[in-house]
């Protein structure tokens, strides 16, 4: 075999391990550094955390407001509650209309459907405790929209993405590039032998 081929094959050899033995250590469940300082740590005299001042407590009630669902011109108010206590809470309209009152559980998720009327804005709040915790103004437009399906379908199922995508696809290539050197090793083997072959056959003619 000659030597520059043993040469080149070697090359392709060890950058496809260099490629493919680290993500596939990388991709075992060793712990990233991330989740490894995600831990809070204790205080120095060995205490638990002093609350906050009740002026800045976190508040438990909180509420979100989704996009404009065709044809029935509603939109979803989700409200959650992470206290200990069940909650009032009301959501109001500015089109003359009553408020929607409601109750929440302590540590649940509950959604209303509010219906808007047609081709005018709406201003929706949310409030609790009687203070304002979510406000947006939305339009229907479900007659142009031809009675499509609700604008909040989920999507279909997206590709598969992240690190584990990122390295086995490095293992991937690492492979390939392993297997190229193993051909150029196995056919520099073969083509001396080849060569030779060829020239005998030329001198018998």
């Amino acid at each position: 075999m000659q030597l520059p081929r043993v040469v080149i094959a070697a090359v392709f050899i060890v950058i496809g391990a260099l490629i493919a033995i680290p993500a596939l250590f990388d991709g075992d469940g060793s712990a990233s550094p991330a989740s490894s300082t995600s831990s809070t740590s204790p205080s120095p005299s060995g205490t638990s955390p002093k609350p906050s001042p009740s002026g800045t407590s976190a508040r438990p009630v909180t509420a979100t407001i989704g996009s404009v669902s065709c044809p029935a011109r509603t939109v979803n108010v989700r409200v959650r509650n992470t206290g200990t206590r069940s909650e009032d809470f009301s959501i109001e309209k500015n089109d003359d209309t009553a408020a929607i009152p409601g109750k929440i559980g302590p540590g649940t998720t509950r959604t209303v459907a509010v219906e808007l009327r047609e081709d005018r804005s709406t201003r929706v709040t949310v409030n609790w405790a009687n203070k304002r915790i979510q406000s947006d103004t939305v339009k229907a437009n479900c007659k142009k929209a031809g009675g499509a399906a609700p604008s909040e379908t989920p999507p279909g199922k997206l590709p598969h993405t992240g690190p584990d995508a990122v390295l086995w696809a490095r293992a991937a290539t690492g492979g390939a590039v392993i297997l190229t050197g193993v051909i150029i090793f196995w056919y520099g083997g073969i083509w001396p032998r080849r060569r030779e072959r060829m020239f005998a056959a030329e001198k018998d003619s």
